[in-house]
């Protein structure tokens, strides 16, 4: 990020000498000096930069528009070096102001955009990011982010065709694939959810939401021991509850009760508040508890326990509701 400030700032300084060439050498304007000043300040500004000095070039950057303050490539640094930091609003001011003053300044509308996504203003990232794709329709951060945002906001329609846009402009991104897996996923065509999610695995070492979204998609068709083979692979690199609970959601559809229930204890180790482990672990003890002919009280009771547990965490749930009251008193 810093070296693209630094490219935009050499031609800048070009802009601005041209600019200097050409006014007239006698009586020189209150324009003129005010443009000499920001150059000045811009120039400092690159060098606090080359330096390291954020908060020193963030001041440069507040003279060059005092000077003028219609300065986009100030507001532009001033946005970079917020972002850097971490201030994801002052960012979105800078970048904001320099919209104002250049609608069709690319950077500046897609940066913002960003700003918004980053700090969950999902509406605004979408409506910005659209803005930016006006002026660059082939940006593949722009492409990949909007469809991102939209999936956040649970709309895989609108982001199917940035998301595939997103693999054609770079088709060795793995980023790129995953997001158009989870939009598959989500308009629930699983087949090619899962051949998305395999080629972002061929992309790079699979990270664990795309092992996760490709074992669910396998678990929404069914396809219980391909599901099995991938949370194996996901266990033995990153045994997180989430992985041990849908091994454990596995395990039950294969009527591997005990397994299933160990793998849902596993997760609630990890994370005791995990809703779906908690439900899972209520399931197997009472199935447990069914099949042994009604014998073991204690695992009725867990089981009630369990959804109990279950259901403060989360009192929305009808079908653990629906169970408690079916069987907490058999």
């Amino acid at each position: 990020m810093m070296q693209q400030f630094r490219t935009r700032r050499v031609a800048l300084m070009l802009a601005l000498a041209l600019a200097l060439a050409g006014c007239q050498t006698t009586g020189r304007s209150a324009e003129r000096i005010n443009e000499s000043a920001a150059q000045a300040h811009m120039v400092e500004a690159g060098e606090f930069l080359e330096a390291g000095q954020l908060d020193s070039a963030l001041a440069a950057f507040g003279l060059a528009l005092e000077e003028n303050p219609r300065l986009v490539e100030a507001h532009m640094g001033m946005g970079e070096i917020y972002h850097e930091q971490g201030e994801y609003d002052l960012a979105s001011r800078a970048y904001e102001r320099a919209t104002v003053i250049e609608p069709n300044n690319f950077d500046a509308q897609y940066y913002l955009g960003l700003m918004h996504q980053l700090v969950g203003r999902l509406e605004q990232a979408i409506s910005t990011y659209l803005r930016a794709l006006t002026i660059n329709p082939d940006h593949y951060e722009a492409n990949a982010n909007l469809a991102s945002a939209y999936l956040q906001l649970g709309r895989p329609e609108s982001a199917m065709p940035y998301a595939k846009r997103a693999t054609v402009l770079r088709p060795g991104e793995q980023a790129a694939w995953a997001n158009l897996a989870a939009a598959h996923s989500l308009m629930r065509d699983y087949p090619a959810a899962i051949a998305a999610y395999r080629r972002a695995s061929e992309l790079g070492e699979a990270a664990q939401p795309i092992l996760l979204g490709l074992a669910d998609a396998h678990i929404r068709m069914g396809n219980f021991p391909e599901a099995e083979n991938v949370l194996q692979s996901l266990l033995g690199i990153q045994p997180t509850a989430t992985a041990h609970e849908r091994m454990g959601y596995v395990r039950f559809k294969q009527e591997r009760f005990v397994d299933a229930l160990n793998h849902f204890s596993q997760a609630l180790t990890i994370d005791p508040s995990d809703i779906a482990a908690l439900n899972g672990v209520g399931v197997s003890k009472m199935t447990l508890f069914l099949k042994g002919g009604r014998n073991d009280r204690l695992l009725k009771d867990d089981a009630v326990a369990a959804w109990r547990k279950s259901l403060r965490l989360l009192p929305d749930q009808p079908r653990i509701l629906d169970l408690l009251s079916r069987y907490q008193r058999i």
